[in-house]
């Protein structure tokens, strides 16, 4: 904690995990906070169980010794056994926690073992795609799950409704084990999720072990990651929320596993060369809302196996272009754009389940009802 030299008019008091901060904000007093003591951890370690330990204290005690005295450490544990009343269970959980390395870091070996202990492939793919957005970002649920289902997380499902259940079910875990926060959404009073900034340091360590995956969410870009950044077995991309205008005709990166890409919430990029796609022939998720975009490249066209095609809030949008073979489509938002006329090529998205747009004439929609066109959300 750190006490910058006073201002006239402001008290300032900062916290951080980095002292150099505190040495370049002119701090003329630094307070190491230090992990609770014993006493403290325990007693955080009971409240955060919520309940009396019925199994063996001395199990439970050597637990919370291994959380070493950090807050967030306890809460997660604690998290993952909330409700277990086996004393096998506890017991395996010690084993983990003693045996458990991650970069020689006692915090990161503690959210890396719960992440672990989740057990289930889909809520651990999940937990690591909150990472894709910016620190401290409030994501809503609806929107998120979405995504999940866009990219195969979130599979098998009969109905749109069943698909969201499962999603909200999934997000009520993660919540429950302290790993997702529950936020209330600022700019539409809707529930949300929030990821701490350490759960997400651990989770883009997670997504990089294997080089399959970019994060420069709200990284304050200017310009698009040079070339070599964009390596051959990327698989996720996320750029969102950056200062870059344009993106240039050098730019053509040979990403050929690359399925996601995550450009929105650049409000200052209004060009993309066409050039920039052409190598791109795996995509599937492409995320282009609210940026500037005034009109799409012609190499969109052939993404053929793009599944969803997000553009609504690209205020200056125009032009799109032929939609026609376009075949795997299932989701495409074009709402609150500024597009003259429909796509060419609508008629050809025959696995399209999600259309929506602003104003729509209705002879324009009932060519598409033959096709199970489920209309979602459609103005």
């Amino acid at each position: 904690m750190g006490i910058p030299i006073p201002l006239k008019g402001c008290k300032l008091i900062m916290t951080t995990r980095s002292e150099t901060v505190c040495h370049r904000m002119a701090c003329q007093y630094k307070i190491k906070v230090k992990p609770l003591y014993k006493g403290e951890a325990w007693a955080l370690f009971m409240e955060k169980l919520g309940c009396d330990i019925a199994l063996s204290p001395e199990v439970a005690k050597a637990i919370a010794r291994e959380c070493a005295g950090l807050p967030l450490g306890i809460s997660i544990v604690v998290g993952s056994l909330r409700g277990v009343d086996d004393l096998h269970e506890w017991r395996n959980t010690l084993k983990k926690l003693r045996e458990s390395e991650f970069r020689d870091n006692e915090v990161f070996k503690l959210l890396r073992f719960s992440y672990d202990r989740l057990g289930d492939l889909a809520l651990q793919q999940c937990l690591l795609y909150c990472a894709l957005f910016p620190e401290d970002c409030e994501i809503g649920r609806e929107e998120l799950i979405g995504y999940l289902i866009d990219e195969g997380i979130i599979k098998g499902m009969r109905s749109k409704g069943d698909a969201f259940d499962k999603g909200h079910t999934m997000l009520n875990r993660l919540e429950n084990v302290c790993l997702l926060e529950s936020v209330k959404m600022e700019y539409d009073g809707s529930i949300g999720v929030k990821m701490h900034n350490l759960i997400r340091d651990m989770a883009i360590q997670i997504l990089q072990e294997n080089s399959q995956v970019m994060v420069k969410a709200g990284a304050q870009l200017k310009e698009l990651p040079d070339a070599e950044e964009w390596t051959e077995n990327l698989v996720r991309v996320s750029l969102t929320q950056n200062g870059f205008e344009e993106i240039p005709s050098s730019h053509s990166p040979r990403c050929p596993y690359l399925s996601t890409l995550l450009l929105c919430h650049n409000r200052l990029l209004g060009f993309i060369a066409d050039s920039f796609f052409k190598q791109l022939h795996g995509l599937k998720v492409l995320d282009l809302t609210w940026t500037g975009i005034e009109k799409l490249p012609d190499s969109i066209s052939d993404l053929l196996s793009l599944t969803a095609l997000l553009l609504n809030n690209c205020k200056k949008l125009r032009h799109v272009p032929s939609l026609k073979k376009l075949r795997a489509l299932k989701r495409l938002d074009l709402s609150r754009t500024a597009l003259e006329k429909m796509p060419q090529g609508m008629e050809c998205l025959t696995n399209l389940r999600y259309l929506r747009m602003d104003v729509v004439k209705r002879s324009f929609l009932m060519g598409y009802y033959q096709n199970s066109l489920t209309c979602m959300s459609l103005y």
